[in-house]
C-alpha cells in the first residue's frame, strides 16, 4: 500500500505501562514535525495505568492538507477499523484493542509477553503466540513478530530499548510514511536519554524488520 501526500495515516502503538508506548508515540509525531508534515493529532492513556497495566495510544498525520477541511485530519482518535499500523510492545494487547483493526492494518508484534493480573492471578489464560498470530490474520496477512525484548538485552543489557527496536522494525511495512530515518535519529538525540544507544537499536529493528518483512512479501 503506498500513500498519497493527502492520506490520513493511522498509527495505534499498544502496550503496558512502563514500556515506552508514549516516548514512542511521541518520538514519531516529533519526527514527523521534522519531516513537514502539516496536520499531527494524536491521544494517549497518560497516567491511567499502573506499571504492568494495559496502556495504548493513537498517532494521526496527514502530510499536506486539502483544500476541503471535511477531508483533512480533524480527530486525534482513530475510528474504528481504521489502522493502518499496530506496533506491539506486549502481544496479546494488540487483541484488546483489536476493534481499530481490518482487512488495511499491519501488525509488528514483540513477542516477550507481559501477563495482566488475571492471568497471574489464575483466572485466566494467556493465549499462545500462535493463538495470537491466527487471530489478526483474519484481519490481516501483514502479521509480523520479533523478541524486541530479548534483542535489546542482548544488546544492551536492558530492556528499556525494545520500543525503539520495535519502531525501527516497524519502518520497512511502509506504514509510516513520508518520515526518513534521520528525523527520527534528530528527535532521539534532542529529547532522550543515552542517543548512541537508542539510534542504535532503531537501527538493529530495521535491520530484523527488512529481513522478516521483506522475506515474508516475496
Amino acid at each position: 500500500m503506498s500513500f498519497n501526500e493527502t492520506d490520513i495515516v493511522n498509527v495505534v502503538i499498544a502496550g503496558t505501562a512502563g514500556q515506552g508506548v508514549i516516548s514512542l508515540k511521541r518520538l514519531i509525531e516529533f519526527a514527523a514535525q521534522k519531516a513537514g508534515v502539516e496536520i499531527i493529532l494524536g491521544a494517549e492513556q497518560h497516567g491511567l495505568a499502573q506499571r504492568e497495566g494495559a496502556i495504548i495510544s493513537h498517532t494521526r498525520y496527514q502530510k499536506k492538507a486539502t483544500g476541503d477541511p471535511r477531508k483533512n485530519l480533524n480527530s486525534s482518535l482513530i475510528c474504528y477499523g481504521d489502522a493502518d499500523l499496530y506496533i506491539c510492545i506486549e502481544p496479546v494487547e494488540s487483541l484488546r484493542r483489536g476493534i481499530f483493526a481490518s482487512n488495511k492494518t499491519t501488525f509488528v508484534l514483540n513477542e516477550r509477553t507481559i501477563p495482566p493480573i488475571l492471568i497471574t492471578a489464575d483466572l485466566e489464560k494467556y493465549p499462545s503466540l500462535e493463538k495470537i498470530k491466527e487471530i489478526l490474520n483474519g484481519f490481516s496477512k501483514e502479521v509480523y513478530t520479533m523478541n524486541a525484548t530479548e534483542l535489546s538485552l542482548k544488546e544492551f543489557n536492558r530492556n528499556q530499548q525494545a520500543n525503539i527496536i520495535m519502531l525501527g522494525f516497524a519502518i520497512p511495512t511502509g506504514k509510516i510514511p513520508f518520515i526518513d530515518i534521520e528525523y527520527y535519529e534528530e528527535v532521539i538525540k534532542e529529547w532522550l536519554k543515552d542517543p548512541d544507544d537508542n539510534i542504535k537499536a532503531l537501527h538493529l529493528g530495521l535491520n530484523k524488520g527488512k529481513e522478516i518483512i521483506h522475506k515474508k512479501k516475496k
